[in-house]
């Protein structure tokens, strides 16, 4: 009753029938455009359940980036207001490279569980970043990946490249945190460090913090996960399907069968409000960290709205 040729599938029929009564909202291409989620919910009968892993969550339709399988995308997934994908190649982009070391790829496997780690030192904070077997380390480096993420979105950089992470043809195999800067200082004329840039980064994400929770987010309340994350254990991670991951030192161990611990996961999401200067307690911006990154009219704004922490 669809009026789209289901048995016909792949075909050039099925694909121009199909996008078109989506385009234009015609008939059950209307149920369709609002996601499969939804398109779920309106049939029935059981439907839901098929799409149970496939949540969609902010847009998201898959699970292509796991929390399950590694925890600083739980907390991407929880802040970010739209599709984290950007973000999550930050915390995955060495791990092909890594799986292939793994195997002993010669051509391919130049990322070691040392080189990773050492590219967490230089990207993500720390070690820890990269250590698959623990909740610490996560929030810092989630922070400084949206923070970066926020200038690399600005210049206008493609994300499957910047920032360049890993390196097969230098010596270490690590890349370089500073090319953004360097790039931006040539261009504009103006020598911009890595850390100015990340704070410009920080700027645009409480800027866009701000206008969230003035259209209605509430803050820690609003940071949150599907619940089948933390209940339904992980068959395959999707990067990585026999699941295997860096563990404690660089050991190598399968994230296979877990599920996110609760308790752990709001630790992070204090740890995460406090790297940013929030209220731990209700995920709202303060007017002190405002007004630290020149947005003083924000803070004054939220402040008449009541929707900010001293």
């Amino acid at each position: 009753n669809t009026g789209i040729p289901i048995s016909k599938i792949g075909s050039l029929e099925f694909i121009e029938t199909i996008a078109k009564k989506i385009a234009l909202r015609d008939g059950f291409g209307d149920i369709l455009a609002q996601g499969k989620a939804r398109a779920a919910e309106v049939v029935g009968k059981g439907s839901n359940k098929l799409v149970d892993e496939h949540y969609a969550f902010k847009g998201d339709e898959s699970t292509a980036h796991d929390p399950r399988f590694l925890y600083t995308d739980g907390l991407l997934l929880a802040t970010e207001p739209r599709v984290y994908r950007n973000q999550v190649f930050e915390t995955m982009k060495p791990l092909r490279q890594w799986l292939a070391w793994v195997k002993k790829d010669s051509s391919e496997g130049y990322v070691s569980s040392e080189t990773w780690r050492t590219i967490a030192r230089r990207f993500l904070g720390g070690e820890l970043a990269v250590d698959f077997s623990t909740y610490d380390g996560k929030a810092m480096a989630a922070k400084l990946i949206q923070d970066r993420e926020a200038v690399v979105g600005s210049l206008v950089l493609c994300m499957r490249i910047w920032p360049m992470m890993e390196a097969k043809y230098t010596d270490d195999h690590v890349g370089d945190p500073t090319l953004e800067s360097k790039l931006f200082s040539l261009v504009t004329g103006k020598e911009t460090g890595k850390e100015e840039l990340y704070r410009i980064g920080d700027s645009i994400y409480n800027l866009e913090r701000a206008i969230r929770v003035r259209e209605g987010h509430l803050g820690r309340q609003s940071d949150t996960l599907p619940e089948f994350y933390f209940r339904e254990p992980l068959e395959s991670a999707p990067e990585a399907p026999e699941s295997l991951a860096p563990g404690k030192n660089g050991e190598i161990i399968s994230k296979k069968g877990t599920v996110l611990d609760r308790q752990e996961f709001e630790r992070m999401k204090d740890e995460y409000y406090q790297f940013r200067g929030w209220d731990v307690g209700t995920g709202l911006q303060t007017k002190t960290k405002l007004k630290e990154l020149g947005l003083d009219e924000v803070a004054k704004d939220l402040e008449q709205r009541e929707l900010i922490a001293p």
